[in-house]
């Protein structure tokens, strides 16, 4: 008797077979009605679905047979994964292979095999759709295309089996991802709301009191939260649509991960956790990357290592400046993840482990994303109670040519007196912004239509246009054409709550998203008119 020797991609092999996961499951009528139709064509008493894991050969199907597994060493399917095509084996008893087998020596007697490697799409055999008989035999070529046709459709149920589990699985976690994100989104209005309510509610008691001022501080801590993880979500959806854009400076990379540090210290030590870093490089430390996509990398990366750390431990942080590439590898001490997580660690919409912690849990997955868009690569290992490794690999470009020709980046004075005609049609909006140009000594107009928009401007001397996009009758594009129209050299900012670029922006001299601050709204003036 000859072993079968292991397939060349033995262990891609049986790792394909266990990502069907169907071994040891319970018989199933789809694949039973194919083993019965393989052994009516093929006219044989034995007809098989075998699957060779490491050891055996494991039966999912099986007609005229009682046996449920037999040992790999002994197997005929051993050899058949072997080929591209039907294995077929005439006559047993005078194949110098298998004359000795106990499989033909003594039950089932086999004396005709033909067994049709079952391939996954990327190639990989892992058993046969076989016929057995005890009788030699050969098949026609009928009875060859018929094994051929079965054993596919053997694959395309398998290969359904995981494409329907993962898909359930992907609603599962979308599902989780929602419910997180509701609590989430939530908490923080909660608090608004309540703080909010009890102000107005106690207006004349509360407002000459500090405890006004603590209430106003929690309304606008709860308010950046909530900002920060709709920015999140939008960032994320940002960089799938192919809509994020590098903004590239040269900045000195110590200096910026000293910063970030700096910060992200505090909040370590609130936890008893010591954040140590090194930096080494074969040039120089300045580079030329996008320095706030790279802040928020980092800072994810070490937020996450801070969150699933226990006090008393350590986060170590590593700059490797080599070749023209910076290597930084963020280590923990912390919880760790397990090893089946660590392929869905980044999947939007799933948070792995059981201590589910609070935010949205799209840190990891827009940290790839922005790493992959700056030309780079990320990997992470992991153990249980004992810590994880991230290294992320960013490429350095050297910058572009100086421009002589460099304006100074210095917040200038706002001339006194701006005349602004805003567009916005949110009444609240319009207090807001209202208020905000006011108290930089602005003149404001409001109007909540586009059309009309376009008359004002006509009849009236106006500095700067603010443009809602959104309106009840035309939308901000077309109420600046008209404008345009009127004044090729108008000067119009859009006002937006969208975040994704438009081919028509071209139209404004500015965009503002809101929510809108007034350091933004004061920035945006200085750089206008300063």
């Amino acid at each position: 008797m000859k072993s079968a020797p292991l397939h060349k991609n033995e262990s891609a092999r049986i790792q394909k077979l266990l990502e069907y996961e169907v071994l040891d499951t319970e018989a199933e009528k789809s694949f039973d009605d194919l083993t019965e139709l393989a052994s009516e064509i093929c006219g044989t008493p034995i007809s098989l679905i075998s699957l060779v894991d490491p050891n055996r050969q494991w039966f999912k199907s099986k007609v005229g047979l009682g046996a449920n597994e037999t040992e790999r060493d002994i197997a005929f399917c051993s050899h058949a994964i072997l080929q591209d095509e039907i294995f077929e084996v005439e006559d047993a008893a005078k194949d110098e292979r298998f004359f000795d087998n106990p499989l033909v020596t003594s039950n089932p007697d086999i004396r005709f095999y033909a067994g049709m490697p079952l391939i996954s799409p990327d190639g990989l055999p892992i058993g046969t759709l076989c016929v057995i008989d005890r009788e030699p035999k050969k098949l026609d070529e009928h009875q060859r295309k018929a094994l051929k046709i079965l054993g596919s459709e053997v694959i395309s149920k398998l290969e359904l089996r995981v494409k329907t589990k993962r898909l359930e699985q992907a609603n599962q976690f979308k599902t989780e991802f929602l419910s997180n994100m509701s609590h989430e989104i939530r908490t923080p209005l909660n608090a608004i709301l309540g703080f909010t309510d009890l102000v107005l509610n106690n207006a004349d008691e509360y407002l000459k009191t500090p405890i006004a001022k603590t209430y106003l501080e929690n309304i606008d801590f709860s308010s950046k939260h909530l900002l920060s993880m709709i920015n999140a979500v939008l960032d994320l959806s940002k960089i799938e649509a192919g809509k994020m854009e590098l903004e590239p400076n040269q900045f000195d990379i110590c200096d910026t991960l000293d910063n970030l540090l700096n910060m992200l210290n505090l909040k370590a030590s609130q936890s008893g956790i010591k954040i140590v870093h090194s930096y080494t490089s074969d040039s120089n430390f300045d580079v030329y990357l996008d320095a706030g996509k790279f802040s928020q990398i980092i800072i994810n990366l070490v937020n996450n290592a801070i969150k699933f750390s226990p006090s008393d431990s350590t986060i170590q942080l590593n700059l490797k400046i080599e070749n023209n590439q910076a290597v930084i590898d963020v280590v923990d001490q912390g919880i760790g993840i397990a090893e089946k997580d660590l392929s869905t660690i980044f999947d939007k919409y799933h948070q792995v482990g059981q201590k589910k912690t609070h935010g949205t849990g799209l840190g990891l997955s827009i940290t790839l994303g922005l790493v992959e868009l700056m030309g780079g690569e990320i990997s992470l290992k992991s153990s249980v109670n004992v810590g994880t490794h991230v290294t992320i690999s960013i490429p350095l470009a050297p910058p572009p040519v100086a421009s002589t020709d460099i304006e100074e980046s210095i917040e200038k004075p706002i001339p006194e007196g701006l005349r602004i005609l805003v567009v916005e049609d949110n009444m609240i909006n319009q207090v807001l912004v209202k208020a905000m140009l006011e108290n930089l000594n602005c003149v404001v107009t409001l109007t909540d239509l586009g059309e009309e928009s376009a008359e004002l401007y006509k009849n009236h001397e106006f500095d700067l246009v603010l443009m809602d996009i959104n309106l009840p009758d035309i939308n901000g594009f077309e109420a600046t054409e008209l404008i345009k129209a009127h004044d090729p050299d108008s000067i119009v900012v859009a006002l937006t709550a969208d975040v994704f670029s438009h081919e028509n922006e071209k139209l404004f001299k500015h965009k503002l998203t809101k929510p809108i601050t007034l350091d933004g709204l004061k920035q945006t003036l200085s750089g206008l008119f300063g």
